[in-house]
């Protein structure tokens, strides 16, 4: 399945880094972070029609949970008929992520 993700993903990710480093004053705390995302990035791309299934704005849509402490989300949308997949979103901790994605549907 071909993946492509929406141009907010990159802010995401961003975000998250900046975030970690400024609560924390880890340098190598953020890094770890952005690794945790990588390899979620990863099983979601190995495994795209496997997570929870969501309904109401964000029909269709899947979200994965992981990380330390399962903190990280990512929520994308498979088009099975089309091969293809938009991941949506990335979000951390207490992100409204069902809110924010369904805004970049």
């Amino acid at each position: 399945m071909k993946f492509e993700e929406h141009p907010l993903v990159t802010r995401d990710i961003d975000e998250i880094a900046f975030f970690i480093y400024q609560t924390s004053g880890s340098r190598d705390a953020a890094i770890r972070r952005l690794q945790e995302i990588d390899a979620l990035r990863r099983d979601v791309i190995t495994r795209p029609l496997s997570g929870v299934r969501l309904d109401g704005r964000l029909a269709g849509c899947l979200a994965r949970h992981g990380g330390r402490d399962n903190s990280l989300t990512i929520v994308w949308h498979p088009k099975r008929e089309e091969n293809r997949a938009r991941i949506l979103m990335i979000a951390f901790g207490g992100k409204d992520w069902i809110g924010q994605a369904s805004e970049r549907m």
